[in-house]
């Protein structure tokens, strides 16, 4: 398999694109934001331990940075010498997301000194992406033919074309994601039964991408096309199977059912594309506007090296770059140098992002 990573180190976030065979198998974002604020993979922490609780053979752990951790005992039991507020060594497994906090693994690591208290940061995103994949060649996003910014945004899509015609509809809820599949005018010789099953195959194989590409994680249910031959519902799901393979998360298929519905579970590892970049309506956060304009300023200041550039912005926007101004102010000021004012327009819509010479 030819495996290729995409990293761009963008204002206020890194960015990476994973490419397996041509085609875009996975979008990664880290945010600088959430270095103070988000205990991240791979990071080990000296936690302290705020709560016990027998019934889930587990423990809370605090770690000084964001919701407190869940410590899973496993089989092994609670450990020696393990109680309510001591200081444990323990690593992050999966961050926090939703209102759930980040899930713990107990580590040998020193246990002295203040706790709560970082003792090991995780790797950079672009070193966690070459250990998880060492056979994949890396380069920066300017080097590359790869556009993230299209990518993410046809990512965050509720629609998602299918090779061949049709398409699928991704909708993610409280409970679960739905993915609904649509003929969209797709013709094929041969009868319904035929098209049904062509399409849904390459459905199968697309909807595994979209799920993996888009960092979902949880209980997925996709509505397949009805068919009524059993020979081609076992292929729908087999070509689902196969298509999983290549992800790194757990991924338990369901058969599917007589209605055509096929369940599955992904492990989460983390915070999907949405989670980060959109709020609870679907709309892109204030933070994801700030950094889109920060990116479109950095852009005009790379190709207009002499003038003065002012950055016309939303209010609520403007008020968020102004309260983290430590997060990007000097980074852009590095880039372009100090040529630039931010200036909030009250009344224009959230994703407002004008550039202008001053």
């Amino acid at each position: 398999m030819n495996r290729t990573i995409v990293v761009e180190d963008a204002i206020g976030e890194t960015r990476a694109a994973l490419i397996e065979d041509g085609r875009v198998a996975e979008l990664h974002i880290d945010r600088w934001s959430a270095r103070e604020s988000c205990a991240a993979a791979g990071a080990v922490y000296l936690g302290r331990v705020r709560r016990v609780d027998g019934s889930l053979n587990a423990a809370f752990v605090d770690l000084g940075v964001g919701p407190d951790g869940f410590l899973p005992f496993g089989k092994a039991g609670r450990p020696a010498g393990f109680h309510e507020g001591a200081a444990w060594p323990v690593e992050v497994t999966r961050e926090a997301h939703a209102e759930k906090g980040p899930t713990l693994a107990s580590v040998e690591a020193e246990a002295s000194g203040d706790a709560p208290r970082l003792l090991t940061p995780a790797l950079p995103l672009a070193d966690r992406l070459a250990a998880r994949y060492p056979d994949a060649k890396g380069l920066w996003a300017d080097e590359s033919d790869i556009d993230l910014d299209a990518e993410i945004e046809a990512a965050l899509s509720v629609t998602a074309d299918i090779p061949g015609g049709g398409r699928l509809i991704i909708e993610k809820t409280a409970a679960l994601t739905a993915i609904d599949v649509d003929a969209a005018g797709r013709t094929a010789q041969g009868g319904a039964q035929k098209l049904a099953a062509d399409l849904n195959r390459s459905a199968a194989k697309e909807a595994a991408r979209q799920i993996r590409l888009r960092g979902l994680g949880g209980i997925v249910a996709i509505d397949f096309v009805h068919m009524r031959d059993r020979k081609a519902r076992t292929e729908v799901e087999q070509a689902l199977r196969r298509t999983f393979k290549r992800d790194p998360a757990r991924v338990d298929v369901a058969p599917m059912s007589p209605f055509g519905i096929v369940e599955l579970a992904r492990q989460r590892t983390g915070r999907s594309l949405s989670e980060i970049l959109l709020d609870d309506s679907g709309a892109p956060t204030v933070e994801t506007c700030a950094l889109r304009a920060l990116h479109r300023l950095e852009a005009e200041g790379r190709a207009n090296r002499r003038s003065r550039l002012r950055l016309t912005l939303a209010l609520e926007v403007s008020d968020w770059l102004n309260s983290h101004a430590d997060l990007w102010h000097g980074a852009l000021t590095d880039r372009i140098g100090p040529r630039f004012d931010v200036v909030a327009r009250d009344g224009a819509p959230r994703e407002t992002a004008e550039v202008s010479t001053a």
